[in-house]
């Protein structure tokens, strides 16, 4: 059924004797002076207020409290400046800033800064006698007398701005920077960056000098601020973090693999205990106990040594809801009872009785929402997993307070704000994807037919006429993925494409050929384009072809004239001169077939001039172009249409079709089903999408985007920042209408022809009940000069009605009538001067009657101007771009003419159906008082608040590209669900800001979890939580570990004023189990014990040291993870195998590859300013990098912002790089053979060879330089737990006696004790071997595994290409139990023949073992057909090898596929490489290279050269009873022993474990409870005795498994 573990010792309460365990973590770097970290908090809180808050902090006028004051009273200092200068004036600001700095959330950032001075400044500026200093274009400048004669305002020449000696220094994304970027339309044309040192005598009145000079009306300086580190600083000072969970798991007990060298004194300190102890510990109480004892006892159930029975635990999740909803306190209660659940489970199983009313509940709630689901809201956002913690819900909040001001500012409460966000109408809007949204008529019936060339038609070819003609085929059941084969053309795909472009030629005669060859139920047209001289003659050629000879030959045509462009090297274009060959040889045998020659005798150059009376007019397909907005300026690789749904031509087209054309087919299936659609359709199924009243009849692709995601930005947030004038004055008003939903901000020149074009054309699209009003921004193409700026032009005159209220008080009719009246528009082919001119600017303020304006007036005084120029910014728009802002969604930039008066009628039409309408139906329903508003009014809050919700639909940069951004209405439909007896609620509904929602099951490992998150969010003002119970069923315990989480809403200070540091603490737990302490932390950390004396794998509270009161351990940060998903630029897919490196002050900190699985990389790194660089070799000569990706799919490139990537927070950084090919590298793998020769290679010959193994050799040289780096022998290795660490200390001796070769080893730290860590140098060095830790951090997107055991399993095969340096050629696993009797040097120079890695079979020759043998029956013996199965003790991985063949690709992409069943992968590391042998070859090495006396004879240990101490499934003898039997074992043993012993009296390790004697072994008693193996082990015996059916196998031995 589960497990079996000594209930007594899960029930046991022994709380007043138990020791506690103490776990902290704390950075790898120095804590910063706590007054920086205060001032770097504040700033992440409020990055606007940081040099007023630097000012005043600092100001000794203000604030008497030194930098060097306790933390304490500068903490209280801090607050009170922040108070008194306004910063935290909003709601929770002041509890945000608390719990940032519990987390000590700034920190990274300052050792950014840190490691930047250390790495690029230090070592080059005259600045040690200064303290701080500013760097003034390569001065540096230590006083303020000479910094005013640099920098003083007058010295500053205006006219110098743009000197080549006053180059603007690099700005780092992090630097303060006063003004900020986004305050100033130009920089300043000065920067000062001053290096601070709060501590030093100079800061200050440089400082003064600086702000003072950036505050400047004129702002002539740039001031930036970064820090110097401390000189003084305390490298022992860390910080300890919080943000982090610790679990102590409940070990299993089937093999011994517990360390004897100190259990003597344990069990001495076990007896030692007095019955008065044992009668406390089993009569003292916490607060879970006592509400327990509530319960009457049960007196017929079983006594509590007796585990729980299945149908007791079936309702254990019901009792739990129950106890917890019957407790005072219920989150406290869901959080205590959750932790330590182990504790509790007999007497919760017992005695609490489930009350009928909750059972009810619970069962009709299941009925909406699956048992035992876990989901999280805020605001009725549904939380992602990855932003469940204390970091992502800090950015959260922050978010949701941003979104709740913008809202409420809107004059809405808090209540009613939240009410909008999840209105449902809202949700179900952006929820809908409508399969007829945005189609076209695709046909060529407007233009007269004739136009498309089908390239089949399924109703008509004789291919199809097996098929059904009847539309009942549509209900017929199919696989996903499958399409009907009816004899009707349901899915119309059109291409408009170039075909004079190699590329589009290839595509129509391949790709496209070979789905019509398959017989999938597509019919397929192509269009071509007919707008480049090439483009027309290919036009016409195709045409002559098919009206002439048919769809045959025409292919054929092209098919012959793309195959010489599948090459490598081919030119981009058509040679006209083969192709006339290819087009004189077709004739020829048409002639010889016995066409006439009226056809075969056509002269070619006839044709392509369109001469000859046979050859097609394009005029119809230049208006089929054009009517559907099918241009090259458009998109220049071409379109498509499928059912009239537009589709860019480019990478994903393929996919879109298919995800289109499944939509499409499910509309289909459910207009059949419900009768709408019936057999008598289908003559006219062809054009059923085209035909429904909702089809456009012409296309512009501004309106219906071709990507799924809108440009949409925050009204409020965009008119706020710019000073846009809103007003209702500012707005031109429909005549009648009284509610207008709608506001559109048209953008143009307004003192060109085409703005004011654009202009007209709004304009004229405005009727008496038009739903929008219009504002004007004004985009001038050039900058106005000064003398310009005194004349009068035309958007002064719009400046005028905008600054003086005029604009409202015009009708459209008038302004558009004036604007006719304002001149004549320069003729369409003068291009020369497309300005407006002053004679008509005149002409339209008398037309406007505008008395007030005088030609005087100049744009600087214009606030409408300032404001335009600020709003053009913000919304990205070039100069001179035409631009139409509609409720916040950006539609532009617009090319002159390309949109007219019915293009914004279309536009106010889709906008108002898509998002408009339903935000008006919310505000309806919410303010019932919104009708009796002005329409003024109404047109503010609805277009204001449309824009906000849609808005915060907008995805993250770093959503985009890589993945189809889910949709994420928010919703609160868990109101449906009942929760009078089943859910609490904490806090304040009635005026909550934020409004957290969860489902839970209460006995999850969720539960542990997110019960202290909602503790510490409680915290938060304006916080209201609720909690849904929905427990399952389940068939084992639970939880069968203890949980705590650190969180911190503040800091605490002793009584001296300093940091208490924070500390995780289990106290009370039963002291017999035995425990492995296991960190979960955030996913961008790399953790490792640094700092204990007990072993971690097997914690004995029971056995301690007689003078050791607790178990203590320090964990250090070591590492923040940064990664990526690289994309190759001319493929779109990943530059796998590409090599990659961080690189620090020139030096290279660490390297890897991208891998095929999502183009993904991931690199180690402090917090810091690096670069991202191809790493040396194949990858140079191939690529070069285009962007770093910092800020996303989009990011800037290279040449914009440089290759500088920064780490600054603790939630780690994830870059989207783009690689581009460099010319003549279009078609090389940067995986393969620089010589391979791939001509002659088709691209129909190759469809698929990007999934092909592709290798060769490196280059020579730089491959010798390389070795001599590395170690002639490399051994990688896993241990986990003391005794594992024993063995590999023999197992380094082993080696090390049996070759003269350098070794080196490598050690997987993710998983190795401070002991270990604090023991292995010394050894290195006394035993001259070299070693070096590595790890990688298990990527979010592959599936994990949770049992530390399989995690080992995993690190050993699936990160073998990118857990090692690139530079390492070989290398070998060895089993850390192994004894080594031969030279491991046979091993690196052996002939893999090929293979990337060289495994041992199995033993085959131990007769008493043979009913263990699984691999000989059932799947493996299926499977295998004659394959050996090999065994993971001992394998040889040829990395050069590994990483040509992807094999790591191959492996990661097998596992994730297999894992998604829990039952298969039993030996995870031995299963997958074996069930790949037929995709990853593997050599098998000779049956000498590995004995184990499990499946081994004995007749051959002789021959041995390792022995590995394998489990034996018959005897579970302990390891070390096994290692005993070898000779050479206990002299290793001994010898080591001694080593750590002489270690420890010289005071050179503290670790008394490491020191203990080999003599200290215990004799292992039968029966004796006894830890489980965290074995790095996996040849089977312990895990596969033989083969059974997975649900008998799983109830009987639940750790045998055969099948994958």
């Amino acid at each position: 059924m589960f497990w079996l573990l000594p209930f007594t010792l899960l029930l046991r309460e022994c709380a007043s004797a138990s020791p506690p365990v103490k776990v902290s973590l704390r950075t790898s770097w120095p804590a910063p002076p706590f007054l920086v970290e205060v001032i770097e908090t504040v700033a992440l809180e409020n990055p606007k207020s940081f040099f007023h808050f630097l000012d005043h902090i600092t100001n000794p006028e203000i604030v008497a409290v030194t930098p060097d004051a306790a933390p304490e009273a500068i903490y209280s200092s801090s607050l009170e400046v922040a108070k008194s200068i306004g910063i935290f004036s909003e709601s929770g600001t002041v509890a945000s800033l608390d719990m940032k700095l519990a987390l000590h959330a700034a920190t990274p950032k300052i050792e950014a800064f840190y490691q930047y001075y250390t790495e690029n400044v230090e070592n080059t500026a005259r600045h040690k006698e200064c303290g701080s200093w500013v760097d003034w274009y390569g001065s540096v400048v230590c006083d303020v007398e000479t910094l005013a004669q640099l920098a003083g305002l007058d010295t500053i020449d205006s006219t110098e701005q743009h000197s080549s000696n006053y180059t603007r220094p690099k700005i780092l994304p992090f630097d303060h920077t006063y003004p900020p970027p986004n305050s100033k339309l130009e920089t300043p044309p000065r920067t000062a960056i001053f290096y601070a040192s709060l501590h030093s005598s100079n800061f200050r009145e440089l400082h003064s000098y600086l702000w003072k000079l950036a505050q400047h009306a004129e702002q002539r300086i740039e001031y930036v601020v970064r820090y110097i580190p401390p000189e003084d600083v305390d490298a022992s000072k860390r910080s300890y973090l919080s943000g982090y969970s610790v679990s102590l798991d409940l070990k299993k007990m089937d093999y011994l693999a517990l360390d004897d060298r100190h259990l003597g004194g344990a069990q001495t300190n076990d007896q030692s205990r007095s019955d008065e102890q044992e009668a406390g510990d089993l009569t003292s109480a916490d607060s879970i106990s006592k509400l327990l004892d509530t319960y009457p006892v049960n007196f017929s159930a079983p006594d509590a040594n007796t585990p729980p029975r299945e149908e007791e635990l079936h309702v254990l999740g019901y009792q739990a809801s129950q106890f917890i909803m019957d407790s005072p306190n219920p989150l406290l209660t869901l959080k205590h009872l959750s932790q330590n659940f182990p504790k509790y489970v007999t007497t919760l199983a017992r005695r609490v009785p489930i009350g009928d009313d909750l059972a009810q509940e619970l069962h009709e709630n299941q009925l909406r929402v699956q048992a035992g689901v876990n989901v999280m809201w805020i605001n009725g956002l549904h939380i992602t997993e990855k932003d469940i913690n204390a970091f992502g819900f800090l950015r959260l909040i922050k978010k949701e307070r941003e979104l709740m001001m913008e809202l409420t500012g809107l004059g809405f409460d808090n209540g009613e704000a939240i009410e909008l966000l999840t209105h449902p109408a809202i949700a179900a809007a952006q929820e809908s994807k409508d399969v007829l949204d945005g189609l076209v008529d695709a046909s060529d019936r407007p233009e007269g037919g004739d136009v498309i060339i089908w390239w089949n038609d399924l109703e008509k070819d004789k291919r199809y006429n097996q098929w059904s003609p009847s539309l009942s085929g549509l209900l017929r059941p199919m696989y996903p993925g499958q399409f009907p084969s009816l004899r009707l053309n349901l899915f119309n795909i059109v291409l408009v494409l170039d075909l004079s472009r190699p590329a589009n030629a290839i595509f129509a005669a391949g790709t496209m050929h070979s789905i019509i060859e398959r017989g999938f139920p597509f019919r397929f047209g192509i269009v071509p384009i007919v707008e480049t001289e090439d483009g027309i003659k290919m036009a016409r050629l195709v045409y002559f072809l098919l009206e002439n000879f048919g769809r045959k030959i025409t292919m054929t045509l092209l098919k012959r004239a793309a195959t010489p462009f599948t090459r490598p090297g081919a030119p981009d274009s058509f040679d006209w001169s083969e192709l006339r060959r290819d087009f004189d040889h077709l004739m020829a045998a048409e002639a010889q077939a016995g066409e006439p020659v009226e056809k075969t005798g056509v002269e070619f150059e006839s044709i392509l001039a369109g001469t000859n009376p046979q050859v097609k007019s394009l005029d119809n397909v230049k208006t089929y172009a054009q009517r559907l907005s099918a241009t090259v300026s458009a998109f220049p690789a071409g379109h498509g249409f499928i059912n009239g749904k537009y589709f860019p031509f480019d990478e994903n087209f393929l996919r879109n079709m298919q995800m289109e054309t499944g939509q499409q087919l499910m509309h289909l299936q459910e207009e059949l089903y419900s009768g709408r659609l019936t057999d008598d359709n289908s003559e006219k199924v062809s054009t059923y999408f085209f035909d429904l009243p909702t089809t456009a009849r012409r296309r512009n692709e501004y309106i219906v985007p071709s990507k799924e995601s809108l440009d949409i930005l925050s009204l409020p947030e965009l008119l706020v920042g710019s000073g846009y004038n809103s007003n209702a004055p500012s707005f031109i008003y429909p005549l009648e209408s009284e509610v207008i939903p709608i506001t559109m901000h048209i953008v143009a020149d307004l003192d060109s022809i085409d703005g004011l074009e654009f202009v007209r054309e709004a304009l004229l699209s405005m009727e008496k009940n038009s739903t929008a009003r219009l504002a004007f921004v004004h985009n001038p193409s050039v900058p106005s000069d000064e003398e310009a700026s005194q004349s009068l032009s035309m958007s002064s005159v719009f400046a005028h009605l905008v600054d003086n209220n005029q604009l409202s008080k015009i009708t459209p009719v008038q302004l558009l009538q004036a604007l006719e009246e304002g001149g004549e528009p320069v003729p369409e082919d003068d291009q020369t001067n497309r300005q407006v001119s002053f004679s008509s600017a005149k002409a339209l303020k008398n037309a406007l009657e505008l008395d007030g304006l005088t030609s005087r007036r100049t744009v600087r005084t214009s606030k409408f101007l300032e404001s335009c120029q600020w709003f053009v910014r913000s919304v990205g728009l070039d100069p001179g771009q035409n631009a139409i802002i509609i409720n916040g969604r950006v539609v532009g930039p617009i090319i002159p003419k390309r949109f007219l008066a019915a293009d914004f009628h279309a536009l106010q039409e889709y906008e108002l159906l898509k998002r408009v309408q339903p935000v008006l139906s919310a505000l309806e329903s919410i303010r019932s008082d919104l009708k009796t508003l002005d329409r003024a009014s109404i047109a503010h809050i609805t277009s204001m608040a449309s824009s906000v919700i849609s808005a915060i639909q907008v995805p993250d940069p770093s959503e985009v590209g890589l993945f189809d951004a889910p949709k994420r209405p928010r919703s609160r439909s868990y109101q449906t669900l009942g929760s009078q007896y089943t859910a609490f609620k904490v806090g304040d509904n009635s005026s909550a800001l934020y409004q957290i929602s969860v489902i839970v099951d209460p006995l999850s490992e969720t539960a542990q979890k997110w019960s202290s998150l909602l503790q510490w969010l409680s915290h938060f003002p304006g916080t209201y939580i609720e909690v849904r119970f929905n427990p399952t069923q389940y068939a084992e315990v639970p939880l069968k570990r203890f949980f705590r989480y650190n969180l911190r809403t503040s800091l605490s200070f002793d009584e001296s004023g300093q940091e208490v540091s924070s500390q995780t603490i289990f106290e009370n737990l039963p002291v017999d189990p035995i425990y492995t302490l296991a960190m979960d932390v955030p996913s961008s950390w790399l953790v490792r014990p640094r700092e204990a004396l007990h072993d971690l794998d097997n914690i004995q509270l029971g056995n301690l040291a007689p003078e050791d009161s607790s178990v203590d351990t320090i964990f250090d940060l070591d590492h923040i993870v940064v990664e990526g998903h690289a994309r190759d630029t001319t493929t779109q897919a990943p530059p796998r195998g590409l090599q990659l490196e961080l690189v620090s002050s020139s030096v290279p900190i660490d390297d890897t590859l991208v891998v095929a699985n999502l183009g993904y990389f991931q690199f180690k790194a402090k917090p810091g300013v690096f670069k991202l660089e191809i790493r040396e070799g194949r990858g140079r000569d191939i690529f070069v990098t285009e962007s770093v990706g910092n800020d996303g799919w989009d990011s800037p490139s290279v040449q914009e912002v440089g290759n500088e990537i920064t780490v600054t927070s603790f939630e780690g950084l994830t870059l989207y790089p783009r690689f581009t090919r460099l010319p003549g590298m279009e078609r090389e793998d940067v995986l393969a053979e620089e010589e391979e020769d791939e001509e002659g290679t088709s691209v129909f010959e190759s469809m698929f060879s990007s999934v092909k193994s592709l290798f060769g050799a490196e280059d020579k040289k730089n491959a010798t330089e390389i070795e001599n780096e590395q170690a002639d022998i490399n051994i990688f290795t896993v241990a986990s737990g003391l005794l594992y660490e024993r063995f590999v200390g023999i197992m380094i001796l082993s080696v090390l006696r049996n070759t003269n070769s350098t070794v080196k080893f490598w050690f997987i730290e993710n998983f190795l004790s401070p002991s270990f860590l604090e023991f292995i140098p010394h050894l290195a060095e006394a035993y001259n071997f070299k070693y070096e830790l590595v790890t990688y951090k298990w990527p979010s997107w592959l599936r994990a595994q949770k049992e530390k055991q399989r995690i080992i399993w995993a690190y050993k095969i699936l990160f073998l290409d990118v857990l090692f340096p690139m530079d390492l050629k070989k290398v070998i696993f060895v089993d850390a139990d192994q004894i080594v009797r031969a030279d491991l040097q046979e091993l690196v120079d052996i002939d893999l023949q090929g293979a990337p890695y060289g495994y041992t079979p199995m033993g085959d020759d131990n007769e008493a073992m043979e009913g263990f043998r699984f691999w000989k029956t059932g799947y493996w013996k299926d499977f295998l057909e004659g394959l050996p199965y090999h065994i993971s003790a001992l394998y040889v991985v040829d990395l050069v090898r590994f990483r040509q063949i992807a094999a790591g690709d191959i492996l990661r992409g097998s596992y994730q596929q297999l894992s998604m069943d829990p039952n298969s992968l039993a030996n995870l590391d031995q299963d997958l490489p074996n069930n790949l042998q037929r995709e990853v070859p593997i050599y098998s090495l000779h049956e000498d290279w590995l004995w184990c006396e499990t499946w081994c004879s004995k007749d051959r240990l002789h021959r041995a050269k390792t022995i590995d101490l394998c489990q034996n499934p018959l005897t579970k003898e302990p390891k070390l009873a096994r290692a005993r039997q070898i000779p050479e074992w206990e002299e290793y043993d001994s010898e080591i022993a001694r080593f750590a012993r002489k270690l420890a009296e010289e005071g050179k390790i503290r670790s008394r474990i490491a020191a203990a004697d080999a003599n200290a072994l215990a004799q292992t008693a039968s029966g004796g409870a006894s830890a489980g193996a965290t074995d790095s082990d996996s040849e089977g015996a312990d895990r596969d005795e033989e083969e059974q059916e997975p649900a008998k196998r799983r109830e009987k031995t639940p750790e045998i498994r055969d099948e994958l």
